[in-house]
Order: C-alpha cells, then sequence, then structure tokens
C-alpha cells in the first residue's frame, strides 16, 4: 500500500461542519426570566420557538412540550437558565406519560396548563409528581371547578394581569396566601403594576416590563425517522430484549448521543459508561420508555444529514471490529467511532461534546485522538476514511493488526454503513 493508493470503494469524501452535505438543523428556545420580589433573577421559563423570530408556530402544544423537554436534556438545564430554576410547560398528555420526570425535579418548575382538566387521570399524574419532589404551579390561574381541584398540588399559582382585573389579583393573592401557595404575577408590563403586585404579596414576576423572552439555539442532531420509530416499537413491547434495543439503538448516532446526553443530566450518579447496553440497565424500562417517547416526538419535524451519518457508522464499526481483532473493547471502541463527529454533526468543539456526555476517561482520551488503544482505532479508521496510507502504515505495528484485516474490516464497515441507510431511505 502507497501514499498514491486511491481511497476505498464506497468511502464517502471527508466532511466536515461546513460541507453543504453538513448543513445545521437548528432548534430554538426562548426563556424569559422569572424575578423576585427584589428584581433578582428566581428562575426562567423555557418556550418551544419554531424559528430564529422568538415566534410559536406549530399548532401542537404536545410537540411544543416534547421539544422544551428535549432542548433541555440536550443543551443541559443548567447551562440554560444558569443554574436557576426552570419552568416548564405540560399539557395533559406530557403528565400523562410523566415525560417532565427526564429532567431533575431540584431544577424544574412544572406548569399545569390553564386549559388542563383535573380528571382522575391528570390528579393522580399531579399526585406521582409531588410525590417524587418536584414543584408544581398552576398556569394563568383562575378559580374554576378543574384548577380548584389542582390546588392541593400546586406549589404556586401563575396570574395573568392583562387577563384580570385589580380586584380578581387581589382575590386571588388573599387566598393563596391563607392556603400558603406562592403568587407570580405574569405579563406584568408597567411599574404600576410591579408596585401593585408587590403591595397584594405577590413574591415572583414575569413580563415586558422587566425582560422579553430571549431566544437561544441550538444545533440539532441529524436523526433518521425510521430508526427512532423501530426504538418505539420495541420499547412499548410489554417486555422487551435490552440486546435487540441495544443494536436498534447503535444504527442511529442521534439516538446514541441523545441517551448518553440525558444519564448526563439526570439523577443517574454520573457512572462512566463503556456502552449503550450498560446505559439501558442503568434506565430501566420504564425511564427508558419515558425517554423514547420524547426523542421520537422530535424525530418526527427534523432531516438529517446522511454523509455525516454514514462516517460515523462507518467508523463506529470499523473501530468494533478492529477492537474485536486485538481484544480490546469493542462496545466502547463503537461508542468512540460513533461519537468522533459530533463536533461537526453538532457545530460545536469536541471539548464541549466530551464534557457534556458520561464516557469512561478512557473513551474520552480516544476521542482527544490519545494514543490509547481505543484512540488508535479510531484513528485507523479516520486514515482509512481520508485515504491517508503513510499514516496507517505508521500505524499498524501498534494495532497489532495485520493491513489486509484493517482495510477488510473498514470495507465491511462501509457496506453494513450503506445498507442500514439505504434500508432506512426505502422505507421512510
Amino acid at each position: 500500500m502507497t501514499a498514491s493508493s486511491q481511497p476505498i470503494s464506497g468511502a464517502p469524501a471527508t466532511v466536515h461542519s461546513g460541507s453543504p452535505e453538513a448543513k445545521p438543523l437548528m432548534r430554538y428556545l426562548a426563556r424569559q426570566p422569572i424575578l423576585d420580589r427584589d428584581q433578582n433573577t428566581h428562575g426562567y421559563e423555557l418556550l418551544f420557538r419554531s424559528g430564529p423570530e422568538s415566534l410559536f408556530c406549530l399548532g401542537a402544544p404536545d410537540v411544543a412540550s416534547f421539544h422544551t423537554i428535549d432542548f433541555s436534556l440536550l443543551f443541559g438545564s443548567r447551562a440554560l437558565t444558569g443554574g436557576h430554576r426552570a419552568y416548564i410547560n405540560c399539557t395533559r398528555n406530557i403528565l400523562l406519560r410523566d415525560a417532565i420526570t427526564l429532567l431533575p425535579r431540584d431544577r424544574v418548575t412544572v406548569e399545569v396548563l390553564e386549559e388542563t382538566a383535573a380528571d382522575p387521570e391528570v390528579l393522580a399524574a399531579c399526585g406521582r409528581l409531588k410525590q417524587t419532589g418536584y414543584r408544581l404551579a398552576l398556569d394563568d390561574y383562575l378559580p374554576t371547578p378543574d384548577t380548584l381541584r389542582l390546588l392541593p398540588f400546586a406549589d404556586m399559582v401563575k396570574v395573568d394581569f392583562l387577563a384580570t382585573d385589580s380586584a380578581l389579583q387581589a382575590a386571588i393573592a388573599a387566598d393563596m396566601q391563607r392556603r400558603g401557595i406562592r403568587l407570580l404575577a405574569e405579563k406584568v408590563e408597567t411599574r404600576e403594576q410591579f408596585h401593585f403586585a408587590l403591595d397584594l404579596g405577590y413574591q415572583y414576576f414575569q413580563g415586558y416590563f422587566f425582560c422579553k423572552p430571549q431566544t437561544v439555539a441550538l444545533q440539532d442532531i441529524p436523526c433518521s425517522r425510521l430508526a427512532y420509530v423501530q426504538v418505539l416499537k420495541i420499547v412499548n413491547r410489554d417486555s422487551y430484549d435490552v440486546n435487540e434495543l441495544e443494536q436498534a439503538i447503535l444504527r442511529e448516532p442521534s439516538l446514541c448521543y441523545r441517551m448518553l446526553r440525558y444519564l448526563n443530566s439526570a439523577a443517574f450518579g454520573l457512572l462512566p459508561i463503556r456502552s449503550i447496553g450498560q446505559a439501558l440497565l442503568l434506565m430501566g424500562q420504564s425511564e427508558t420508555r419515558k425517554w423514547v417517547s420524547v426523542v421520537v416526538a422530535i424525530s418526527l419535524s427534523g432531516g438529517r444529514s446522511e454523509a455525516l451519518i454514514f462516517s460515523a457508522l462507518v467508523r463506529a464499526r470499523c473501530c468494533e471490529v478492529l477492537a474485536g481483532l486485538c481484544r480490546e473493547d469493542a462496545s466502547g471502541a463503537f461508542i468512540v467511532g460513533l461519537m468522533s463527529l459530533m463536533d461537526g454533526i453538532l457545530d460545536r468543539p469536541m471539548e464541549m461534546v466530551i464534557s457534556q456526555i458520561p464516557l469512561t476517561a478512557e473513551c474520552k482520551d480516544a476521542l482527544r485522538l490519545g494514543s490509547n488503544k481505543l484512540g488508535q482505532l479510531l484513528w485507523i479508521a479516520i486514515c482509512c476514511e481520508r485515504g491517508a496510507w503513510e499514516d496507517l502504515c505508521a500505524s499498524i505495528p501498534e494495532c497489532g493488526v495485520p493491513e489486509a484485516d484493517i482495510l477488510d474490516s473498514y470495507r465491511d464497515a462501509c457496506d453494513w454503513a450503506a445498507e442500514i441507510l439505504l434500508n432506512n431511505r426505502k422505507q421512510e
């Protein structure tokens, strides 16, 4: 093999985040500050936005809530709110699915929307949230039969100062103070409204008088809708096979990344992960079903960059096979290969990606192209991808895998990745 050799058939040209094929998939979220009586930041309400214009145009409240939860998982609720509490709107369906429990209870307040009927299922869902330590707020509160049934679960009520008059604002304040429930005045637009609410005993404030919602943009992850739907089908069985689910997830890099980000944001003790199978066992079936329901909802409205997905799959498979040949950790090698292009997919530095997912120190070092065994295997896969034969020849002695086996492994990885993407295209 010489430096003039041609790239292996089937391998794509080197792809980076600036290429046309890697067109960014942007996601947007607005956050509006919630202030205390001294006008210090208490928290932020997080609101889904369809684009950078800070407008909500989706028309499906369930999907908006799913987007907000998923955005918080990917970006990190602490990063979005600067460590302050996040307020997230939850529809009836979100409550019944316990989807909000994907986010940590000590950083989130659940906003029950005003149109939510207080039926037995909703009351039971609110009871579960309270029992597990979540705080609940009733949005746009008015005293109705439904809201009165929900009050025993409420830590706070939010009163719309544009939709209510001063007499009702005062009556609600007096009632909540008797019940020991906190008050938030929202849509406060003038200094007079703010001081009136202060005099009534409102503890928290939100509105254009203080600050308009600020839009936050996030580079999304390209995904295969079919792969998501297949995972959804598996997890919705009464009892699913963890190995089958692991293989389905491993075929879709965005699913792997979302799972690792979720494990890093939820209360799993931040254990270092060496395989998706280990992650599934940590999550358990109930948590996995909740997580999948969120990411599937997101995937139905997004596109994907197939060139980046192809390269990520090829690297993952190549690293996995090579690890088996040199008796290294195949699961760890697969994860390293899969995550190695997340900096390009997400258009953010690799160090930021590494800091946000709970991988082992060995895997993280490999993603920095360190000199450990997994790093060597990743470098070999990259050399094959780029046709960098001189660099590859220099790496063979340390790897201990014959040149012919390396090339066969890479060709097989290209065929494997191409078959996955072809099957997805046929069925989508």
